[in-house]
């Protein structure tokens, strides 16, 4: 009997702007008026060669927002038409998204007073579901997807943004309201689901990895972990954008604490401090539903992260990229701990093992996040005189030095 994969696609931050790419001043490396003809020049063809390249497939399609530049209502269609096409490429059932600050007509540029107007006007219905859930996400400011094993909770960060005064503009921050985390912990309530996703535009925490002043974190969203944390509605997965910058880690909290995942721009020109340090990137998370009870972990995945290099295309995601080519989350022990049981793995071993072994002994070690590994990996060099070899974000050989 074959197990089940869920398999999300991920592409955020595109900032799809009303002109071409050719442009010095483009806030991003997708413009209408490109001719999308070269897959090395194209991040979208690009996209489209290497799913029929490697035959690609996903269950569903997620955009945590930001589709188009300032709001640009050409573009903004453009975007979501692409999307489209790019879910119907990956084999796709569903495309989900929500809105980003720059999909909020927030300072009125296009004079129709009616910031989300242009949002609500596309076609297929934005954010991906029927007109009654449509509704309901505008209304609420978030909407729940059920699936068959998988809860989506779409949440709507820039809900208030053309709200606010000239003094304190609301669009330069993310929100949930206290009536919004109210609703939402009454809708929980009702049928609990193995995989719970969350996805929103705005990080709910503190995410700084440059060392700069930030004000645009969510406002509530420390209530909003507190709200996931409790363990009263399940296991949950936060996929959020904005930031431009990769970046998988545990929310503070207990052990039932949310995975976050900061989700790199598809497409944007990243500014120095950043592309020192990220490369825009797309990406595959594969949860595997079927074997968490056997793995004894109650949300685990991982995510294939490939990089936009122009002139080269999509690459395997490298050093220096935000995340490694390979990478993986839920297993949450100590590096001691793990350090200890691959030595006593290898007590009886003469030679080095390559990962792949490794991983037939020991398949929790999938679901570790780089800085989990390393840290392994040290403790094994310092307490074991072992020695582990490190590839694109997995063990490849590991052997006593």
């Amino acid at each position: 009997m074959t197990t089940r994969t869920l398999k999300i696609a991920v592409v955020s931050d595109l900032h799809v702007f009303n002109g071409s790419s050719e442009d010095s001043k483009s806030p991003s490396t997708i413009g209408t008026a490109d001719t999308q003809d070269a897959p090395e020049r194209h991040p979208l063809r690009g996209l489209a060669y290497i799913i029929e390249r490697d035959k690609l497939r996903a269950d569903l399609l997620i955009c945590p927002g930001d589709l188009s530049d300032k709001a640009d209502p050409a573009a903004l269609i453009f975007a979501w038409n692409k999307l489209n096409e790019l879910k119907y490429q990956l084999g796709a059932k569903h495309l989900l998204a929500t809105a980003g600050n720059h999909d909020i007509d927030s300072r009125n540029q296009y004079d129709d007073h009616d910031p989300k107007g242009n949002l609500q006007s596309l076609d297929p219905m934005f954010p991906g579901v029927d007109e009654a859930l449509c509704d309901r996400f505008w209304s609420r400011n978030f909407v729940i997807v059920e699936l068959e094993d998988v809860r989506i909770l779409l949440l709507n960060s820039s809900a208030f943004h053309g709200y606010g005064s000239d003094a304190k503009p609301e669009f330069r921050q993310g929100r949930i309201s206290s009536k919004t985390i109210s609703a939402l912990r009454m809708a929980l309530t009702s049928g609990e689901k193995r995989i719970n996703i969350l996805v929103c535009h705005h990080h709910p925490v503190t995410h700084n990895p440059v060392n700069e002043a930030d004000y645009s974190e969510m406002i509530g969203g420390d209530r909003l972990i507190d709200l996931l944390d409790s363990g009263e509605y399940g296991s949950w997965l936060l996929i959020h954008g904005h930031k431009h910058y990769p970046r998988l880690a545990y929310a503070s909290g207990g052990a039932s604490s949310p995975i976050i995942f900061s989700a790199g721009s598809l497409s944007a020109f990243l500014y120095q401090k950043i592309a020192s340090r990220a490369r825009n990137q797309f990406y595959l998370i594969e949860i595997p539903i079927d074997d968490l009870d056997a793995l004894d972990l109650d949300l685990a995945g991982t995510v294939t992260a490939w990089d936009w290099i122009n002139m080269s295309g999509w690459q395997p995601a490298g050093v220096g990229s935000g995340l490694p080519h390979q990478v993986g989350f839920g297993w949450r022990e100590s590096a001691r701990t793990i350090a200890t049981t691959i030595a006593k793995h290898l007590e009886d071993k003469t030679d080095v093992i390559t990962g792949e072994e490794l991983l037939i002994a020991m398949p929790r070690l999938r679901f570790l996040r780089p800085e989990e590994l390393e840290a392994v990996v040290r403790r094994l060099r310092s307490s074991h005189g072992i020695v582990a070899q490190l590839k694109d974000g997995m063990i490849r050989e590991v052997g006593r030095s």
